[in-house]
C-alpha cells in the first residue's frame, strides 16, 4: 500500500529547560511551552528552519500545564508554586496570578468557547473567567483529580478521580453532578466528538466508556498496566489507548466494540508514553521511551506509516487546531514542529 502521508521536520529549537506541556494559538502560528524546571515560554513558528523563543515568565520550582484560550490571546499556566498565571499571548504580559489552593495546580483546560478556565488542584476544581475571577468551586471530590475534560459543546465537564468518573453540568447556578464509580482509579477524560460517550483509562488495566445517555458502563480488559493515555478519532470511530510498548484501537463503528476483536499497532519497542489523535482527520501519532515519534493510520494500515527518531524521550505531542502540524517536546528540552505532508 502506498503511504498516504508523511511527517515532515520544519522548524525546532533547544531550550534549556524540560518540555513538561505544549498548547497552540488558535491559529497555529505560536505555542505555549510549560518547562518543567519553571520557565514558561512562546514559540513563533514560521517557515524558517528555528523556532523563535522567548521566556514569559516562570513558576518556582517547576511548570506543570499550559493552556491556550480558544479563540482568545490568553494563554494559563500552573506550576509547583501552586499559582495560575494568565499571559497574554499577543504581548507576552504577565496579566494576573492566582494561588487558588495550598495545592499544585497539575491541570489546566479551557471551555472550547474560550469563555472559563477549569483548573484542578488536589481535589478541587474550580472555574474562572478570562481575566482570573472566580466563577464557581465544586465541592471537593473523593479523591485527587488526574485529569479533566470538557465535552464538544461545553456543557459538562469531567474530572477523573479514584474512585469515580464525575461529571458536571454547567449551568449555573445548579451545577448538577453526577458519577460513574468504579472501584480503581481514572486516569483519563475522553468525551467522544459525537457526543455519545465518554472514556477513561483506568488504573486496575481496563479502559472503560459510558454511554451518556443511558449511564451504560462497558469495559475493556486484558492491558498489561495502566491506562493513561486515550484519544479518539475526529468522527468518533476510533478510541485509541495505550497498552505497553503498543496502541490498542478499538472500532467503534456498527454494533460497537463490544465483543469485538480491536486493532492493535505494534512498533514502539517501550512504552508508548503520549498519543493523539489529528484534530478532524483520521491519522494518529504516538511517541515512547524508545525515542520514537511514530504516524499511524487506524484502519487503512497495521504497519505506521511514517516514523522518526527523536533526540531524547518524547514528553509531549500535540497536533495545531488546523490538523496539519505536530510539536514534540522532549524531555532534554528539543522542541520540534512537523508537517503533515499528503502523498500523490
Amino acid at each position: 500500500m502506498k503511504t498516504p502521508a508523511l511527517l515532515e521536520p520544519r522548524a525546532s529549537a533547544l531550550l534549556d529547560d524540560y518540555v513538561a506541556d505544549l498548547a497552540w494559538s488558535p491559529d497555529g502560528a505560536r505555542l505555549a511551552i510549560a518547562g518543567g524546571e519553571g520557565g514558561v515560554f512562546l514559540a513563533m513558528h514560521s517557515a524558517s528552519k528555528s523556532l523563535a523563543i522567548r521566556q514569559l515568565g516562570e513558576h518556582g520550582m517547576g511548570a506543570l500545564a499550559v493552556a491556550w484560550q480558544p479563540k482568545g490571546e490568553i494563554v494559563a499556566s500552573s506550576g509547583q508554586d501552586n499559582a495560575i498565571a494568565l499571559w497574554d499571548g499577543a504581548s507576552g504580559a504577565e496579566q494576573r496570578r492566582l494561588r487558588p489552593a495550598m495545592a499544585w495546580t497539575e491541570h489546566l483546560a479551557w471551555s472550547p468557547d474560550g469563555t472559563q478556565l477549569a483548573s484542578a488542584a488536589g481535589k478541587v476544581l474550580s472555574l474562572w473567567t478570562p481575566a482570573g475571577e472566580p466563577l464557581h468551586k465544586f465541592d471537593a471530590h473523593a479523591g485527587a483529580i488526574a485529569a479533566i475534560g470538557w465535552d464538544k459543546p461545553g456543557r459538562d465537564l469531567a474530572a477523573a478521580t479514584n474512585g469515580a468518573m464525575v461529571i458536571h453540568r454547567i449551568e449555573p447556578p445548579q451545577y448538577a453532578t453526577r458519577q460513574y464509580k468504579w472501584p480503581a482509579g481514572c486516569q483519563t477524560v475522553s468525551f467522544s466528538p459525537n457526543g455519545r460517550m465518554v472514556a477513561s483509562g483506568m488504573q486496575d488495566g481496563s479502559l472503560h466508556f459510558w454511554y451518556l445517555s443511558s449511564s451504560k458502563d462497558s469495559q475493556m480488559r486484558g492491558y498489561p498496566g495502566k491506562v493513561h493515555l486515550t484519544s479518539w478519532s475526529g468522527d468518533s470511530r476510533w478510541l485509541a489507548s495505550n497498552a505497553g510498548n503498543d496502541i490498542v484501537c478499538w472500532d467503534f463503528s456498527g454494533k460497537g466494540p463490544e465483543g469485538s476483536k480491536p486493532a492493535q499497532l505494534s512498533g514502539h519497542t517501550e512504552r508508548v508514553e503520549c498519543l493523539a489523535f489529528q484534530p478532524g482527520g483520521a491519522y494518529l501519532v504516538s511517541a515512547g521511551r524508545d525515542w520514537r515519534l511514530t504516524l499511524w493510520w487506524p484502519g487503512k494500515a497495521k504497519a505506521a506509516i511514517d516514523a522518526h527518531l527523536t533526540d531524547s524521550e518524547p514528553s509531549c505531542v500535540r497536533w495545531s487546531p488546523d490538523g496539519r502540524h505536530v510539536a514534540v517536546g522532549e524531555r532534554k528540552g528539543k522542541l520540534t514542529v512537523f508537517e503533515l505532508v499528503k502523498v500523490g
